[in-house]
């Protein structure tokens, strides 16, 4: 597991509080986002839509001056006498062209800044160009073209032609519309106005008030063909006229321009205008912004309120292990201070209470002890005190004189001294004086050999815990003035004090045995070594106490195991 998860599995708290904040920011920016988006797209789209619907509706209104504009060209060339006299009379004279000049120069501009490029042709062969032009074909050849021939056979007085090229030299190879006026008189048809607007100009009236990436303009004619668009690849061409469901699903707006018998069709491109917003981004931006922002203000907020819990969660496996000392900093809100005060108080309580606890089994345990200490010394005065009777019975002054000196020198030890541990060479000394009493009693064939080493004599071990086993030494494993010798041996051994007490004495059954009451009751009469087996563990444990080990025969061992503090 790596270290991230571990830090996560100890930190679930955090982690989850974290994550619910993290994950409901995000949800909640992103509904928000797609929201916000959608209403601005939709309000951006409205607004555009109207904007669009109103210029369109200039556009119109444009197109319509437009043909006014020409309408009134064409009236005031149709009412001027000087026109009709220049164009029936075959000699006209320089004063009929200035004349003329001088009445058409109020006709140089169809629209703002579109020339009118007027044209003045008479079957008398007279021509006019205004604005200067220079024509690009002969007079004769273009009366009888077939332009001229579809007017004639027309009933209508004005007509329009859409031309890949313009009539003059500064039109040659420019489409655009070419308007044409009969001129006559009361008996026949005797000249022509012609108006030549370049497609350039023409879509200039359009061309500047729409953006071309987002609008796709045709201006069709009758035929449904394009004569004018911001769309050049399609002029001249036939244009497929969506219906109705196609001019929802593309957004297609027609106006039409009545003067002419023209139709406009404007395709509106919707999602280039949502691309075109530059709200998508800045949004995303911010919103990712706000939860990083949201996001690290959370981890610092959480964290501190979520510290103090792990701050306790730290001290309580020092509870566990007993120490009630570990209390904690109350930080935090209101409700984790609370949960560290109630923490804090419910230590101090269990510190008393295990304190008090300590104090009742340390005084149940010394007083157990005690119990047992005197137990022993009843039963060793009383041991002891038969053995001086039976001297004295025997009339052996001297010896029963020796046996009363070591007792009063036992006593002294016992009852003079009130601490419970004594160094064991003290103990050992007492042993000593003990074993002299014995001997007086049953005299010497039972010898007594004590080694210890220098490490082990001034460990401290409990009062009376040796005597007991010499005395059933002396009285069992050697019945009838059995003779043998008992050694006494004791040392340090991974940090344990070890003390044997080896006889070759009669044994008993061949078996390992614990030093358990009946075993030892069964084998060594009295309480001593029950007692001696009890206080030790009382003191140290179960761990340490009297172990017996015995062979039919051989003799027997018992061991004394207590700590080296």
């Amino acid at each position: 597991m790596t270290k991230l998860h571990l830090w996560i599995k100890k930190n679930q708290l955090f982690t989850y509080l974290l994550a619910i904040v993290v994950v409901s920011v995000i949800t909640v920016c992103l509904i928000t986002v797609m929201v916000v988006l959608t209403r601005s797209k939709n309000t951006y789209v409205e607004a555009n839509l109207q904007a669009n619907t109103i210029l369109l509706d200039k556009i119109q209104d444009d197109y319509e001056t437009l043909n006014e504009n020409m309408n009134r060209i064409f009236e005031t060339v149709d009412n001027s006498q000087v026109v009709e006299h220049f164009l029936k009379e075959s000699d006209n004279r320089s004063q009929t062209i200035v004349d003329l000049k001088k009445e058409m120069s109020m006709t140089r501009s169809v629209f703002e800044d579109t020339p009118s490029n007027l044209i003045l042709l008479g079957k008398n062969g007279q021509t006019f160009f205004q604005n200067d032009g220079v024509r690009n074909q002969s007079i004769e050849d273009f009366l009888a073209g077939p332009l001229i021939q579809k007017v004639d056979e027309e009933s209508a007085v004005s007509q329009y032609f859409y031309l890949d090229s313009g009539l003059t030299t500064s039109t040659f190879e420019k489409p655009g519309l070419l308007f044409i006026r009969k001129l006559s008189d009361a008996q026949s048809v005797f000249g022509y106005a012609l108006i030549f607007i370049s497609e350039a100009h023409f879509s200039s009236i359009y061309q500047d008030l729409l953006d071309a990436n987002l609008h796709q303009l045709f201006i069709l004619d009758a035929n449904n063909n394009v004569i004018s668009s911001n769309q050049k690849q399609q002029l001249g061409t036939h244009f497929d006229v969506p219906d109705s469901s196609e001019k929802a699903a593309q957004n297609v707006n027609q106006k039409p321009l009545y003067s002419y018998n023209f139709m406009l069709y404007d395709i509106f491109n919707e999602s280039k205008l949502i691309q075109n917003m530059n709200l998508i981004q800045p949004t995303i931006l911010i919103t990712v912004l706000g939860i990083l922002l949201v996001t690290i203000s959370a981890f610092f907020v959480i964290r501190k309120t979520t510290q103090p819990i792990y701050h306790l969660i730290d001290a309580l496996p020092a509870v566990t292990q007993g120490d009630f000392s570990h209390t904690v900093k109350l930080e935090g809100t209101f409700e984790t201070r609370e949960l560290g005060r109630a923490y804090n108080l419910m230590l101090q309580d269990l510190q008393s209470y295990f304190d008090h606890l300590i104090r009742t089994e340390s005084e149940k345990r010394l007083i157990e002890i005690q119990s047992l200490q005197m137990q022993i010394q009843p039963h060793f005065i009383y041991n002891t005190l038969t053995a001086i009777k039976f001297l004295i019975w025997q009339n052996d002054q001297e010896k029963a004189s020796t046996a009363i000196e070591n007792f009063i020198q036992l006593l002294r030890h016992t009852l003079s001294n009130k601490e419970e541990m004594a160094p064991l060479k003290d103990e050992l000394a007492i042993v000593n004086s003990y074993i002299n009493i014995l001997q007086l009693r049953y005299g010497e064939g039972i010898q007594t050999n004590i080694f210890s080493d220098e490490e082990s004599e001034n460990i401290p071990v409990p009062k009376m815990i040796l005597q007991p086993i010499i005395e059933n030494v002396y009285l069992h494993a050697f019945p009838n003035g059995q003779e043998g010798f008992v050694h006494i041996f004791s040392r340090v051994s991974n940090q344990q004090l070890k003390i044997e007490i080896i006889d070759n004495g009669i044994g008993f059954e061949p078996r390992l045995h614990k030093p358990q009451n009946h075993d030892l009751k069964q084998h060594y009469s009295g309480i001593g070594l029950k007692n001696i087996n009890e206080r030790l563990q009382l003191l140290y444990g179960y761990k340490f106490g009297l172990h017996v080990h015995s062979e039919l025969g051989k003799g027997t061992t018992i061991t004394l195991l207590l700590p080296v503090p």
